[in-house]
């Protein structure tokens, strides 16, 4: 009788210390997207010069002539700085979130990337948001190279929604290198993006640390939590090579390589493709010949595929191609 009277009591504060644990917890999740300030963001003027020397006149006057924010917002409770564009005349307009590349430092948005690149977007009458990731530029916590700061990535969806003039039912992705392999696992959890596209994505972490050993020891290692003892499932979860079939079957993908990348070796994104193609994912491939990692060769065309890309599916959300084989 005692022992039973001591063991409903143990359950029973138990119980209590469960509840109170999701009384603290679940506000803060809760939250996740909540933005907590929004500032108005000025170009710097030698970016606003460069901006008018690097482009022609009218696509300078759009890009410059956009409306730029700092945001500070929640993520797993933490807060986490991203950048906001979005075009000057009133509307609704389709949203492409931009994934940065890089670590930490390395690679994060700058006035000139805000301006030259995100600016570029949001000047196809694009609401444009982009995130530096947990722990960078202010922002809380310590991101984990495709870790739990995914979160940080899908929560600008609940940020978007607070945005009067974010079309949320038009949501597209795109990213470079890390934000290649950001924009898949993005997509493997989620079938919000009407739309992505990857430029050099990491997507087969065990060739990217074979080729680059420095990318395990300064990079995986350090940012990678318990890597040491996980790095087998770590290297995979963070290996769209390994999981292609999982994402969302109706996002179509535009993935762009450079034939002379050293960052991310080309046949990581054939190896992708290979990938996508075993199990009919809708997808558009464009090796260029001779470009680095950022395909600077060939930026003008590279956008013009992006832009062609999202405007077809994005913006006026065309019809999915039939991936069966069919014709004469």
């Amino acid at each position: 009788m005692l022992k039973s009277f001591i063991h409903q009591s143990y359950l029973m504060k138990k119980l209590i210390l469960v509840l109170v644990l999701l009384h603290v917890i679940y506000p803060i999740y809760a939250q996740d997207g909540k933005i907590i300030t929004k500032e108005p963001y000025v170009l710097p003027d030698s970016v606003v010069a460069m901006i008018k020397t690097r482009h022609d006149e009218p696509i300078a006057s759009k890009i410059l002539g956009l409306n730029y924010s700092r945001i500070t917002y929640l993520s797993d409770g933490l807060k986490v700085t991203a950048y906001l564009i979005e075009p000057q005349e009133p509307g609704k307009y389709p949203c492409i979130i931009s994934n940065r590349g890089g670590n930490r430092d390395f690679g994060q948005w700058t006035p000139l990337g805000i301006g030259r690149s995100l600016g570029r977007l949001a000047s196809w009458d694009y609401v444009v948001i982009a995130s530096q990731y947990r722990g960078n530029d202010g922002g809380e916590g310590k991101e984990e190279y495709g870790g739990k700061d995914v979160d940080d990535v899908l929560n600008l969806v609940q940020v978007l929604a607070q945005i009067p003039k974010a079309d949320t039912s038009r949501i597209g992705m795109e990213g470079t290198s890390r934000g290649g392999m950001m924009t898949y696992l993005a997509l493997k959890r989620s079938c919000r993006f009407k739309a992505a596209v990857v430029t050099a994505g990491l997507a087969n972490a065990f060739k990217n640390i074979a080729s680059r050993p420095n990318m395990e020891k300064n990079v995986f290692s350090q940012l990678i939590p318990n890597y040491n003892t996980t790095k087998e499932t770590s290297l995979k979860e963070r290996s769209a090579v390994f999981w292609a079939d999982q994402l969302c079957p109706t996002t179509p993908i535009l993935l762009m390589q450079g034939s002379a990348d050293w960052r991310v070796l080309p046949e990581e994104s054939m190896e992708m493709l290979n990938k996508l193609y075993e199990c009919r994912h809708p997808v558009r491939f464009i090796l260029y010949e001779g470009a680095d990692h950022g395909i600077t060769e060939y930026r003008e065309e590279k956008l013009a595929e992006m832009k062609r890309h999202f405007d077809y599916y994005l913006r006026d959300i065309k019809k999915l191609p039939n991936m069966v084989p069919h014709g004469d």
